[in-house]
């Protein structure tokens, strides 16, 4: 890993005059909670930044951030490896979550139908979903390669004993309780949701115990190659930010609810307390990355099929930028 030299001036510096700067996310989860928290809370200008936040479903957010449709992006560390294997190199600046928090949830008729006991292990009950029609958000997306590394895991063929489905979030809510998909892949508030209409949750990210998966780049903050050359303060002053959203997380849950509550205005009060019970406990207030969380998620992208498994990777200094989260 490579940090910047002398890094000269403040993010403080921009406070005066913010400067635009646009946020790509590939759907609206409250795994990006210390990012609404920083601009409903005004952290994002302290730190010089006025941000405008666009939504790219699935991996398209690489393309936006190549395409130079936003400045950074949140996005899994294994959709930044599969890209790097596509030769669309990002660099990511810092990681604001350290566990999987990916959820499966199937409909109460199918869980009944499964007749597992209580106590069965994770493997088990991802064995147990053969021959069921799951729903993703994106093919390559993170839900659907959590889905192919457990399946992998599980020893079954994700190829052909699944059928997989892509449906955006509230789609696949729908889709569930309607019965058209036996099974949904995604994180809270929509897999909460879910469960609210009718479904189970079957498996929950923290209760796989892999070895790929602890620690893990569940959340980085991607940039282009040399972005935070010419952008230090800017880079600097954006992770700032998710830094004094992590620090509000963990020391004041209210105040950190009413904040989310502006961007999830729509969502049911219960349903965002139990989702941010989920993230706030992974939020990773160093938001460091580190050469064990860079070793998991190559081998989950190459156990999930996401990457072939002889594919070459640009080297963990091209990789990892480590000069904002010393």
């Amino acid at each position: 890993m490579i940090a910047l030299g002398a890094l000269h001036g403040s993010s403080q510096a921009l406070a005066q005059s913010p400067v635009p700067t646009t946020i790509a996310l590939p759907a609206q989860s409250l795994l990006f909670a210390p990012l609404y928290i920083a601009q409903e809370r005004g952290f994002f200008r302290q730190h010089g930044i006025e941000p405008k936040v666009i939504y790219v479903a699935g991996p398209g957010v690489i393309n936006a951030m190549l395409g130079k449709s936003a400045d950074f992006s949140l996005i899994s560390g294994g959709i930044q490896i599969a890209a790097a294997a596509r030769n669309q190199k990002l660099v990511a600046i810092a990681n604001t979550q350290d566990r999987f928090t990916t959820d499966i949830v199937i409909r109460d008729a199918v869980a009944k139908k499964l007749e597992l006991p209580p106590n069965a292990d994770a493997m088990a009950k991802i064995r147990a979903l053969k021959g069921l029609t799951i729903g993703v958000d994106a093919i390559n997306g993170l839900p659907y390669s959590f889905l192919r590394f457990v399946a992998i895991k599980a020893g079954m063929n994700p190829e052909t004993d699944f059928t997989i489905t892509a449906l955006q979030p509230p789609a696949m809510v729908a889709a569930l309780k309607a019965g058209t998909i036996d099974a949904m892949v995604f994180s809270p508030p929509f897999s909460l949701l879910a469960v609210k209409e009718g479904g189970i949750r079957w498996l929950s990210g923290p209760e796989v115990s892999l070895p790929e998966l602890k620690p893990f780049p569940y959340n980085v903050v991607l940039v282009r190659p040399g972005y935070c050359d010419a952008e230090t303060v800017r880079c600097r002053g954006f992770v700032a930010a998710l830094k004094d959203a992590i620090a509000l997380m963990k020391t004041d849950r209210s105040a950190s609810l009413e904040a989310l509550g502006k961007t999830f205005d729509k969502m049911e009060p219960d349903i965002l307390k139990a989702s941010y019970e989920v993230f706030a406990p992974f939020a990773q207030p160093d938001m460091k990355l580190t050469s064990a969380m860079l070793d998991n998620v190559i081998a989950f992208d190459r156990i999930s099929g996401i990457i072939p498994p002889d594919a070459k990777l640009p080297s963990e200094a091209e990789l990892y930028l480590t000069a904002f989260t010393p």
